[in-house]
Protein backbone atom coordinates (compact mmCIF):
# COMPACT_ATOMS: atom_id res chain seq x y z
CA UNK A 1 0.00 0.00 0.00
CA UNK A 2 1.23 3.50 -0.77
CA UNK A 3 2.13 6.04 1.87
CA UNK A 4 -0.95 7.93 3.07
CA UNK A 5 -1.91 11.56 2.62
CA UNK A 6 -4.61 13.36 4.60
CA UNK A 7 -6.48 16.61 4.01
CA UNK A 8 -7.78 19.06 6.62
CA UNK A 9 -10.20 21.79 5.48
CA UNK A 10 -11.62 24.89 7.17
CA UNK A 11 -14.72 26.60 5.81
CA UNK A 12 -15.23 30.29 5.06
CA UNK A 13 -15.81 30.96 8.79
CA UNK A 14 -12.65 29.12 9.83
CA UNK A 15 -14.57 26.13 11.24
CA UNK A 16 -13.19 22.67 10.45
CA UNK A 17 -14.93 20.58 7.82
CA UNK A 18 -14.81 17.30 9.72
CA UNK A 19 -13.77 14.28 7.70
CA UNK A 20 -14.29 10.61 8.60
CA UNK A 21 -10.78 9.71 9.80
CA UNK A 22 -10.77 8.42 13.39
CA UNK A 23 -7.02 7.94 13.86
CA UNK A 24 -5.97 10.01 16.92
CA UNK A 25 -3.28 12.12 15.22
CA UNK A 26 -5.42 12.56 12.09
CA UNK A 27 -8.85 12.88 13.68
CA UNK A 28 -11.35 14.65 11.42
CA UNK A 29 -9.15 14.56 8.34
CA UNK A 30 -9.99 13.18 4.90
CA UNK A 31 -7.80 10.30 3.71
CA UNK A 32 -6.71 10.77 0.11
CA UNK A 33 -6.23 8.11 -2.55
CA UNK A 34 -4.11 10.32 -4.81
CA UNK A 35 -2.68 13.83 -5.07
CA UNK A 36 -1.35 15.68 -8.11
CA UNK A 37 -0.26 19.25 -8.72
CA UNK A 38 1.65 20.84 -11.58
CA UNK A 39 3.65 24.08 -11.37
CA UNK A 40 5.85 25.15 -14.27
CA UNK A 41 7.66 28.01 -15.94
CA UNK A 42 6.91 28.43 -19.65
CA UNK A 43 10.10 28.31 -21.69
CA UNK A 44 11.18 28.38 -25.30
CA UNK A 45 11.63 24.74 -26.43
CA UNK A 46 14.70 25.61 -28.52
CA UNK A 47 16.65 27.97 -26.26
CA UNK A 48 15.29 27.16 -22.82
CA UNK A 49 14.79 30.90 -22.25
CA UNK A 50 11.89 31.63 -19.93
CA UNK A 51 8.88 32.96 -21.82
CA UNK A 52 6.48 33.78 -19.00
CA UNK A 53 5.76 33.64 -15.31
CA UNK A 54 5.12 30.49 -13.32
CA UNK A 55 1.79 28.78 -13.82
CA UNK A 56 -0.13 26.67 -11.31
CA UNK A 57 -2.76 24.05 -12.09
CA UNK A 58 -5.34 23.17 -9.43
CA UNK A 59 -4.28 20.74 -6.72
CA UNK A 60 -6.17 17.54 -7.57
CA UNK A 61 -7.03 15.04 -4.87
CA UNK A 62 -8.99 11.82 -5.00
CA UNK A 63 -11.00 10.62 -2.01
CA UNK A 64 -13.82 8.27 -1.16
CA UNK A 65 -17.38 9.58 -0.95
CA UNK A 66 -17.94 10.46 2.72
CA UNK A 67 -19.71 12.89 5.03
CA UNK A 68 -17.77 15.82 3.50
CA UNK A 69 -19.03 15.14 -0.04
CA UNK A 70 -22.26 17.21 0.20
CA UNK A 71 -20.41 20.03 1.99
CA UNK A 72 -17.79 20.18 -0.75
CA UNK A 73 -20.45 20.17 -3.49
CA UNK A 74 -22.23 23.03 -1.69
CA UNK A 75 -18.98 25.02 -1.44
CA UNK A 76 -18.40 24.46 -5.17
CA UNK A 77 -21.93 25.38 -6.27
CA UNK A 78 -22.12 28.46 -4.05
CA UNK A 79 -18.61 29.67 -4.90
CA UNK A 80 -17.51 29.66 -1.27
CA UNK A 81 -13.90 30.30 -0.31
CA UNK A 82 -12.40 27.84 2.15
CA UNK A 83 -9.98 29.55 4.55
CA UNK A 84 -7.42 26.76 4.45
CA UNK A 85 -6.68 23.37 2.99
CA UNK A 86 -3.77 21.52 4.60
CA UNK A 87 -2.45 18.39 2.99
CA UNK A 88 -0.12 16.23 5.09
CA UNK A 89 1.90 13.38 3.61
CA UNK A 90 3.31 10.50 5.61
CA UNK A 91 6.05 7.94 5.05
CA UNK A 92 7.33 4.97 7.02
CA UNK A 93 10.62 5.57 8.84
CA UNK A 94 13.36 3.01 9.51
CA UNK A 95 11.59 1.92 12.70
CA UNK A 96 8.44 1.07 10.70
CA UNK A 97 6.45 4.02 12.07
CA UNK A 98 4.46 6.40 9.88
CA UNK A 99 5.77 9.95 10.23
CA UNK A 100 4.63 13.22 8.69
CA UNK A 101 7.29 14.39 6.24
CA UNK A 102 5.74 16.92 3.82
CA UNK A 103 2.90 19.47 3.96
CA UNK A 104 1.10 21.63 1.44
CA UNK A 105 -0.80 24.53 3.04
CA UNK A 106 -3.21 26.50 0.85
CA UNK A 107 -5.10 29.66 1.80
CA UNK A 108 -8.28 31.18 0.34
CA UNK A 109 -9.15 28.00 -1.50
CA UNK A 110 -11.88 27.58 -4.11
CA UNK A 111 -13.19 24.18 -5.11
CA UNK A 112 -13.22 24.51 -8.89
CA UNK A 113 -14.35 20.99 -9.87
CA UNK A 114 -15.70 17.75 -8.43
CA UNK A 115 -15.81 14.63 -10.59
CA UNK A 116 -17.44 11.45 -9.25
CA UNK A 117 -15.68 8.25 -10.32
CA UNK A 118 -17.95 5.24 -10.18
CA UNK A 119 -15.76 2.67 -11.87
CA UNK A 120 -17.83 0.13 -13.83
CA UNK A 121 -14.76 -2.06 -14.31
CA UNK A 122 -14.87 -3.14 -10.68
CA UNK A 123 -11.30 -1.91 -10.09
CA UNK A 124 -12.39 -0.51 -6.74
CA UNK A 125 -15.18 -1.45 -4.37
CA UNK A 126 -15.83 2.14 -3.27
CA UNK A 127 -17.14 5.27 -4.92
CA UNK A 128 -14.44 7.87 -5.46
CA UNK A 129 -14.42 11.55 -6.36
CA UNK A 130 -11.77 13.87 -7.74
CA UNK A 131 -11.65 17.34 -6.17
CA UNK A 132 -9.77 20.26 -7.76
CA UNK A 133 -8.60 23.09 -5.51
CA UNK A 134 -7.41 26.55 -6.57
CA UNK A 135 -5.74 28.82 -4.06
CA UNK A 136 -4.53 32.38 -3.55
CA UNK A 137 -1.51 31.33 -1.52
CA UNK A 138 0.42 28.07 -1.21
CA UNK A 139 3.26 26.95 1.02
CA UNK A 140 5.24 23.74 0.62
CA UNK A 141 6.98 22.59 3.77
Amino acid sequence: MSNPAHLWLTDDNGSPIVGPCLMPARLGSIELRSVSHHVWLPSDPNTGKLSGTRLHTPVKVQKEFDRTTPLLFRALCEGRTLKTATLKMYQTNDAGIEVEYFNIVMENVKICAITPNLHPSGMTSTHLEDIELRYEKILWK
